[in-house]
């Protein structure tokens, strides 16, 4: 039974960032990382955040794409050409979810990032609490200062259609080669997290660039490549802490008007 998986349990990711045209120039290029006094090239924190998932994919397989969750807090930067260990603890049941508690550590053995991975024993049911079809996105990405983003506002959201294509691309991203993606054609769940990180990131034009501090997700179903796919969702929360600001998004990721998974993730903006 893949909810009997063996636990604990670890596996070693090479980190190497694709050579996608939008890092060049930004802090995401070993270059330009290094003249201003990095090692490498920053990652960004949704790679991490995939290679996590593959710790919870490795144990449960498709099951984690219907019914699994995960949460992770970013704690310290992740370079290209890092060699890190993703380990999950032993399995706790509380009666709903059984969890591992995950750690990532770099070469040095730094915990880079921390948070779990969870199987539901049965299915979930989605309840945003809104009606998601009302969420329309603002005509143009308004600009926002540091400080004023208001509570409650609509994310962004693209209508389209996931092309084939796009999901080789990123699975060659994320250097995936787990033989579930490739007998079942279900979308990485990195992926799932970018698209909906980059439809709420896309609705405003920030004071800076917005990094990854902590994220939640639940799967509901698995996504397909042909199907139409939007983010749906607001921002639920904004806070100010040591001189930075923060939002916190709730977001619905659709696939055919379907809720397939949520997103709750905590970015600093400014």
């Amino acid at each position: 039974m893949l909810d009997k998986a063996e636990f604990p349990r670890e596996l070693s990711v090479h980190v190497l960032l694709d050579d996608a045209p939008h890092y060049k120039g930004s802090i995401h290029d070993d270059a330009v990382a290094r003249a201003r006094g990095y090692k490498a090239a920053l990652i960004p924190g949704a790679f991490v955040y995939g290679h996590i998932s593959r710790l919870a994919v490795e144990a449960w397989g498709m099951d984690w794409a219907e019914r699994g969750a995960m949460s992770a807090r970013f704690r310290k930067p992740v370079y290209n050409h890092d060699d890190l260990i993703v380990k999950g603890e032993a399995l706790e049941d509380d009666g709903q979810f059984l969890r591992s508690a995950v750690t990532v550590l770099n070469g040095d053995g730094e915990t880079v990032a921390a948070g779990s991975i969870s199987l539901a024993h049965a299915p979930q049911v989605p309840a945003p609490g809104r009606d998601l079809s009302l969420l329309l996105p603002p005509s143009e990405a308004p600009a926002v200062k540091a400080g004023e983003l208001p509570v409650g506002a609509p994310l962004h959201s693209r209508n389209r259609v996931l092309t084939p294509e796009d999901v080789a691309v990123s699975k060659s991203a994320f250097a995936e080669n787990h033989p579930l993606y490739a007998q079942s054609g279900i979308v990485h769940s990195g992926m799932l997290m970018r698209l909906a990180m980059g439809d709420t990131n896309s609705g405003w034009k920030f004071p800076a660039a917005v990094v990854l501090v902590e994220t939640e997700t639940q799967h509901f179903r698995p996504v397909y490549p042909g199907q139409g796919i939007r983010t749906a969702g607001w921002i639920a929360q904004t806070y100010e802490r040591k001189g930075k600001h923060y939002f916190v998004a709730e977001e619905y990721f659709l696939a055919d008007g379907e809720i397939a998974a949520r997103f709750r993730r905590t970015q600093i903006y400014g």
